[in-house]
């Protein structure tokens, strides 16, 4: 690892926690749950400062301090805001356009570059209810309202991972219910950009009970790697690729490193992590450990923020992260574990001849294209036809991957 991709993972992870026992930690949480007289969970008067002094106030002093409090009006006119397009469409497009002035502000002190004019917002000044909404957001008094010229210190762009492809939480098809005594971690899985290895990004972020294993973890996990299609050879020659198999190929093996200790798949008397003690001996040090579906996450000392190794499917790299370790809660789901929380969208190829569709081939050998492979659409490749140049028995069409497994 060069010294750009260290400062990348750097500021990208941690700092990380001290080193935590699962098992310990769920004990001791426990213990202390139980030795204390109140519930860590219940809703009790004696752990909100200030509740019991305000149950002692009038009803009428009550009602005059709630309604000092609401934030009814606010929500009223923001809704409202909303409903409308036009008001919704301004504050958006008001909210763009002062983001993209600070950004512009903060580039130009920086490198003395003249600032660009920005186009106007196209405010129609004969709409009555647009007027009185823009006048409404103008006197606002709140000193915090109007973002400064230091705000851009403050704010970045939205990126892919901000993003959920799931609507909800999804959970496990086989999911099993919550022991009573057990603790969740939640989990987020990292993978290389793909035109940057420089540089990584969240893939999916997940929620296991300590009672499941490092298996379970890795089983949950979505990867296109994992929808890669079956081969297809004769005498020994690869001829093609099946498209639509009936069952997904089996895994080639994985390893996790954590804290020094490689756990493999135990798939072959020798697996992934035999192969990997063994290519860096002498170099690294690193224990071989119990295989992941017999090693539970109850069992694991480990650090939170601090990016543990994982690869499979030959060089697919990815990077778990433990971000918390806390009780079952009663308000967690009593059953569907593991839970997906977030899976980023993937970023998928655009079809190269009409460049509107994703693709969802990549073409091998075809003279016609002018690039060897290209991405194509099922349209698009339907229209040219069948190879017809001077070997087309060496063009493969091979399908991509459907983001179907663990999605």
């Amino acid at each position: 690892m060069n010294a750009g991709q260290s400062y990348s993972y750097e500021s990208q992870f941690g700092p990380p926690s001290e080193l935590i026992h699962v098992g310990s930690f769920i004990q001791s949480a426990l213990e202390t749950n139980t030795s204390d007289s109140i519930d860590v969970f219940s809703v009790s008067p004696h752990r909100v400062r200030g509740e019991a002094t305000f149950s002692d106030l009038s009803k009428e002093r009550r009602s005059a301090i709630e309604a000092e409090c609401s934030i009814d009006g606010l929500k009223t006119s923001l809704d409202d805001a909303l409903k409308d397009p036009r008001l919704s469409a301004y504050a958006r497009r008001s909210h763009d356009a002062t983001i993209g002035t600070i950004f512009e502000n903060a580039e130009a002190n920086l490198s003395n570059r003249r600032k660009r004019k920005r186009a106007d917002l196209g405010f129609p000044e004969d709409v009555p209810e647009l007027t009185a909404f823009k006048t409404s957001l103008d006197n606002i008094h709140l000193q915090s309202w109007p973002l400064m010229q230091d705000a851009a210190l403050f704010i970045r762009g939205p990126k892919n991972y901000d993003l959920n492809a799931l609507l909800q939480v999804k959970r496990g098809k086989d999911g099993i219910p919550a022991p009573t005594h057990s603790a969740i971690l939640t989990i987020s899985v990292h993978s290389r950009i793909p035109w940057s290895h420089n540089f990584i990004t969240r893939f999916s972020q997940h929620a296991l009970l300590s009672s499941q294993s490092l298996g379970d973890l890795y089983e949950t996990i979505p990867c296109s790697s994992n929808e890669f299609p079956q081969e297809c050879t004769e005498d020994g020659r690869l001829t093609g690729y099946e498209a639509n198999a009936e069952t997904p190929p089996p895994s080639s093996g994985c390893v996790i490193c954590i804290e020094g200790t490689a756990h493999g798949d135990g798939l072959n008397e020798v697996d992934y992590a035999d192969k990997l003690i063994a290519r860096l001996s002498g170099k690294v040090t690193l224990m071989n450990g119990s295989k992941i579906h017999n090693t539970p996450l109850s069992s694991l000392s480990l650090r939170l923020h601090e990016p543990y190794w994982l690869i499979h499917e030959g060089d697919c790299e990815h990077f778990i992260v433990f971000e918390q370790i806390r009780l079952l809660h009663p308000d967690d789901p009593p059953a569907g574990y593991p839970l997906a929380l977030q899976i980023t969208p993937p970023l998928l190829s655009v079809c190269r001849a009409c460049m509107k569709v994703p693709a969802v081939y990549s073409i091998v050998g075809d003279m016609r294209l002018g690039e060897s492979p290209s991405v194509l659409c099922a349209p698009c490749w339907r229209n040219m036809g069948e190879p017809n140049g001077p070997n087309p028995e060496r063009v493969m069409v091979i399908p991509l991957p459907k983001h179907e497994l663990g999605w």
